[in-house]
């Protein structure tokens, strides 16, 4: 149990952090890869809208050539005049273009007048036909002609007029005759985000083998005193439990010897009765406080599990008729299982048990065991008079009572089902109670 606590403790946090690392990593790396897109992109427009070309920025004037006045509001009216349209179209698009933060990867930075010296790219013109007319490989040295060749013929055939082609970023534009392929080198941007994405992982994983072991190490210091208050609580049931068993022993042998001297009597059969409950409530105890300390070892074996249980569910037919209930049995036979018989016997006689306390008068009981694609499944269940249809999985907490009077009339301590369910989870076997309708309820152990 305090093992089970305290691996809970630390799935929780490392399930917490890994969610925060992913989130953030993503979102960084998302942003990354969009700049990375977007500098490119605003590179191709200008090259599309150049026939795959940079355009050529104003050089500076000589010195000492004079220069045209200027105007009062610090406009130059011969400049503007003089000047070519396509000397600004850098800085448009630079302003346009720019990506999400204004920088791009790998330090290329903004669309700006050292662009066209920074970036390598290439284009190749082919027929209407696909036939291969013209290149230009001045601003690449990467690649080589017959190669980006094949590139735009590849993606001629492929009827592919732009996206992303080992690592060029591509484009084709109709020119006279045919079509250009405009290709832009982005390896070292996607080397950059590659590598960025590559440490991220690293570092992500990085952190959760740190948070793990912080984890491991710290939740034993904050869970002590959880620890230490559980293990107090088991000493204290399974010392008690022990205590018990002397002076209901004492009782007991008091109320037969009274018996033998004054005859039997209501107040002798009454005491006998509670001192009968007390003895199986201190078992009960004892027993699931062994089975959370682990203290309790038996051997699995494989066995013929239905004819167990088939002699198990036979033994209450008396009890059955006797209380006026129908009682089904189904068990399909030859199933074997893994496990300990004498639990497993233990587990399905307190299940039968509990049917047929808290079942309706002339009420109907059903044992069945077969198999399924899920498993073998174990289902007993009972009608009632009434109960909220869906899962009642709260019937296996330990002294929990649906029905206090009911309890009170039978007898309950609200214990057995928490015995069904420890040993069904010994058996690494799935339990749970639920109602179908408003009208019945079924305990079933899927092994």
């Amino acid at each position: 149990m305090v093992k089970s606590l305290r691996r809970r403790f630390i799935a929780i946090i490392m399930i917490s952090v890994t969610a925060v690392f992913l989130i953030i990593m993503g979102v960084i790396n998302i942003v990354n890869y969009s700049n990375v897109y977007s500098n490119a992109n605003a590179k191709m427009d200008i090259l599309a809208e150049n026939n795959g070309k940079f355009p050529k920025v104003d050089e500076p004037q000589q010195m000492g050539e004079a220069q045209p006045p200027m105007k009062p509001d610090g406009n130059n009216t011969q400049m503007n005049k003089n000047a070519n349209p396509q000397n600004n179209l850098l800085g448009q698009k630079r302003d346009k273009k720019a990506g999400f933060f204004g920088m791009g990867v790998g330090g290329s930075g903004n669309i700006n007048e050292e662009t066209p010296f920074e970036s390598r790219y290439f284009n190749i013109t082919l027929s209407e036909n696909g036939d291969y007319v013209s290149s230009n490989l001045d601003n690449v040295a990467a690649i080589s002609s017959d190669s980006a060749v094949d590139y735009a013929k590849e993606l001629y055939s492929k009827g592919s007029t732009s996206g992303v082609y080992n690592d060029y970023m591509y484009r084709s534009i109709d020119v006279d005759g045919g079509k250009m392929y405009i290709f832009l080198d982005c390896k070292r941007d996607l080397s950059s985000f590659r590598s960025f994405l590559l440490i991220s992982i690293l570092v992500t994983v990085a952190g959760e083998i740190l948070v793990f072991i912080l984890s491991a190490i710290l939740s034993k210091i904050f869970l002590k005193p959880v620890f230490e208050s559980y293990e107090k609580q088991k000493r204290f049931i399974t010392d008690a439990s022990h205590e018990l068993k002397t002076p209901v022993a004492i009782i007991k042998a008091n109320v037969e010897i009274v018996e033998m001297e004054d005859g039997e009597s209501e107040w002798t059969r009454s005491i006998d009765k509670q001192a009968d409950r007390l003895t199986s409530l201190t078992e009960k105890m004892v027993f699931l406080s062994r089975m959370d300390e682990g203290t309790i070892e038996r051997e699995m074996i494989d066995f013929n599990a239905s004819e167990l249980f088939e002699e198990v569910s036979e033994s209450y037919e008396p009890i059955a008729s006797k209380m006026g209930k129908e009682y089904n049995i189904d068990i399909e036979p030859d199933i074997t299982i893994k496990g300990d018989e004498e639990n497993l016997s233990r587990m399905l006689s307190l299940l039968i048990d509990n049917t047929f306390k808290y079942s309706n008068d002339g009420g109907n009981v059903d044992v069945t065991f077969r198999r399924t694609k899920k498993g073998k499944e174990l289902i007993v269940s009972n009608s009632v008079d009434e109960i909220e249809v869906g899962s009642h999985n709260e019937l296996f907490e330990r002294f929990y009572r649906m029905d206090e009077s009911r309890n009170s009339k039978t007898g309950g301590f609200g214990i057995g089902l928490s015995v069904v369910q420890a040993i069904a989870q010994s058996h690494k076997a799935k339990i749970s109670a639920r109602s179908l309708d408003t009208h019945s309820i079924e305990f079933k152990v899927v092994f």
